[in-house]
């Protein structure tokens, strides 16, 4: 594991690009450009290696709303030359924050030698580095199943803005839990407080990707099997009907309940979330077995039962609430990734919560 203050990240960044571009390190032509005083912004960094001439912006991390917060910056930057090139640094980029750089149009690199860097006459490439800064211990997560409930319920409810002592309240876990979790939300600046401490998601789409990013699928517990049905459809309304009549706590999530939410694409997979296991005659009426090849029905015990929060029903099928289905479609099959996209689509036109 390798440390760096800011100052020797900064050093760092004009040997990489040194060496990524002239395939040696050496001294910076020009560096520490003027910067105008009267900017809004005013970057790191400006250096001119080899006749390119960059703009930094240096984070400590690549947490989804630190590397927001950078391209945020970097877009509000005033060049001083029309070739300037603006660039993020982070010690490591995660996909989700290379998704982000590409999206908005931004180079990055990082120290630990990986880089995706586009200017008129300058192409830089290179990944496959592997991460120099990992840290020993265990971070705070605020996904984690039962962490999560802070973000579900800024979510779910962004009418409300809620203190922490409401949160942990509204979320049933314990104070010091509810502080350690929003203290991590306010590091990645995913949340945000108004003058009465009230804590809201001022950015929720944002909130809502970083929430994907530290979400794990595979922490439930996760049984697949097989109805014989003509279409997804039908076995979907099938088990539900069979459940609702056997008292069992069901809802509907993946592709079944995009497609109820959402009228996008037939689909094969049906996916339930279930309070308990239920009793081996009620599986008997629709004849599921259970199987891993060919399997069209997944039966889910969830890690957190909060989960359940804010199941809708949808044309008599109850279903968690859009966000839980979209974060979930991330681990199904078939085409759940246009399915998610459709879904974020969808609820982005009604003004709810995934805009």
């Amino acid at each position: 594991m390798e440390r760096l203050n800011k100052k020797n990240a900064l050093k760092q960044v004009v040997e990489n690009l040194k060496a990524m571009i002239c395939g040696q390190v050496g001294e910076v032509c020009h560096e520490a450009l003027h910067i105008k005083e009267e900017r809004v912004y005013q970057p790191d960094l400006e250096v001119e290696v080899e006749g390119y001439r960059f703009v930094v912006e240096c984070k400590k991390s690549s947490q989804i709303g630190v590397v927001a917060n950078g391209i945020g910056q970097l877009l509000q930057y005033d060049p001083l030359y029309s070739n300037e090139i603006p660039l993020l640094a982070v010690p490591y980029m995660s996909e989700a924050g290379i998704k982000q750089c590409e999206e908005a149009g931004i180079s990055w690199l990082d120290l630990s030698g990986n880089a995706d860097v586009t200017a008129s006459g300058l192409r830089l490439y290179v990944r496959g580095k592997k991460n120099k800064f990992t840290r020993p211990g265990r971070k705070e997560n605020p996904f984690a199943p039962k962490s999560s409930r802070v973000a579900r319920r800024l979510l779910y409810q962004p009418e409300q803005r809620l203190t922490q002592r409401e949160l942990t309240d509204a979320t049933s876990l314990s104070e010091g839990l509810v502080s350690r979790v929003v203290k991590a939300l306010e590091a990645q600046r995913l949340v945000a407080r108004d003058d009465d401490n009230r804590l809201w998601a001022d950015n929720a789409s944002l909130l809502l990707d970083a929430w994907s990013q530290g979400y794990d699928f595979s922490k439930h517990e996760l049984v697949r099997g097989h109805v014989a049905g003509r279409s997804g459809e039908e076995v979907q309304r099938k088990l539900s009907t069979v459940f609702s009549d056997g008292s069992v706590e069901y809802a509907a999530t993946g592709l079944g309940a995009a497609w109820l939410y959402s009228q996008f694409a037939t689909f094969r997979t049906v996916s339930f979330y279930l309070q308990e296991w239920p009793d081996s005659d009620v599986l008997e009426q629709v004849g599921f077995r259970e199987v891993e090849s060919g399997a069209n029905v997944w039966l889910i015990i969830p890690k957190d039962e909060d989960v359940f929060f804010g199941v809708k029903p949808q044309k008599g099928v109850s279903c968690v609430h859009p966000i839980q289905v979209w974060l979930d479609l991330k681990a199904h099959p078939e085409r759940a990734e246009e399915a998610a996209e459709e879904l974020r689509r969808h609820l982005a036109l009604q003004k709810t919560e995934l805009s």
